[in-house]
């Protein structure tokens, strides 16, 4: 197994442990795999963040348990990553750095860049630790509530959402995500605590996290929280070339303009009569929906009245963004119809 993309810290003292998590970041200039030995050293727990440098929640929540000395249930595993992304000017601003890969888009083959080497190291290192469970921290790209994403139906996801949020949105999307290695015996779900920027997203993210660590039992355990379950998203995309900006009035031009605050939206009731976006000339075409297969109809979901994007039918929206980097490298937003929505009693 190559360590090289990877430096190793074993059982970190408190007051090692930088004051700030700027300063703990810095402190540990790259890519870094902290083990921490816990009260039940024959279990073994695991988790991921800053897979994208513009999302500090994961971190800031880490950095506090470390400097308080937290003894984990069972050996714990953290892996912080694009530290130099997080770190490069503006701070924490930049998702992946220009020409460089997302990272949560290389833990499938080939692992032929530094990031795709990246990524195998740490499928390799939870591979041979074999954790009983794995958490891959985030921030969503636009305000929100907390929310969890994963791919199975198995009970064990809805076990590990609950440690965070009641909303769980199970997807047949594959791009090379991190959640997409789970397999049985080794689940992996992604929490995506709300916006870089919200205070809640940082306090969900601290104790969502630190019930994970400290509980005995992950499974089989009685939910004090009714679940929202959502199936089958689909993502809007922008085509290549495409032009998109954010304002409060339509743009001439561009191809789509979306409300500044279009974010508001999330895991809100977007229904027919609900306008999400103004539209250039060429109306649809710039758009794009994609699924698990591929490109799907736009037309199921979207329509347009009088140059305005709409929704076809009832859906929820979220990962709505509002930077237009994201929009254009990504997709703009995921939308589930809310047929596709199931609510159980705990």
């Amino acid at each position: 197994m190559v360590e090289s993309y990877l430096q190793i810290i074993d059982d970190p003292a408190p007051d090692s442990i930088a004051e700030t998590p700027l300063a703990f970041l810095r402190q540990l200039k790259g890519p870094t795999l902290i083990r921490i030995r816990g009260q039940d050293s024959s279990r073994c727990r695991a988790v991921v963040t800053l897979l994208h440098g513009n999302e500090p929640s994961g971190v800031r929540a880490l950095h506090r348990l470390l400097a308080e000395g937290m003894v984990p249930r069972t050996n714990l595993l953290v892996f912080i990553v694009s530290i130099h992304t997080a770190l490069t000017l503006p701070l924490f601003s930049y998702r992946q750095l220009p020409d460089e890969r997302d990272m949560n888009r290389c833990f499938m083959p080939p692992y032929d860049d530094w990031q795709g080497r990246l990524a195998a190291d740490i499928r390799d290192h939870l591979s041979a630790a074999a954790p009983e469970a794995v958490l891959d921290i985030h921030n969503t790209s636009g305000d929100g509530p907390c929310f969890a994403v994963c791919t199975e139906t198995d009970p064990v996801f809805r076990d590990l959402a609950s440690l965070f949020t009641h909303r769980l949105v199970i997807t047949d999307i594959r791009l090379g995500a991190l959640m997409e290695t789970a397999h049985p015996g080794h689940p992996v779900i992604t929490i995506e605590c709300g916006g870089s920027g919200q205070t809640h997203a940082h306090e969900i993210a601290l104790s969502g996290l630190r019930r994970f660590v400290e509980i005995d039992q992950l499974f089989g355990i009685a939910r004090e929280l009714d679940m929202d379950i959502y199936h089958h998203p689909v993502r809007l995309e922008l085509r290549g070339g495409a032009r998109i900006t954010y304002a409060d009035q339509p743009d001439s031009a561009a191809d789509i303009t979306l409300p500044v605050h279009i974010d508001r939206n999330n895991f809100g009731v977007a229904t027919p009569d609900l306008p999400l976006a103004w539209l250039g000339e060429d109306g649809l075409k710039p758009l794009r929906l994609s699924n698990s297969s591929g490109e799907f109809s736009l037309e199921e979901f979207f329509t347009v009245r009088d140059n305005r994007l709409y929704p076809a039918q009832t859906l929820k929206l979220f990962m709505v963004t509002t930077d237009p980097r994201i929009a254009s490298s990504d997709c703009l937003l995921y939308a589930v119809r809310e047929r596709d929505h199931d609510h159980e009693n705990h």
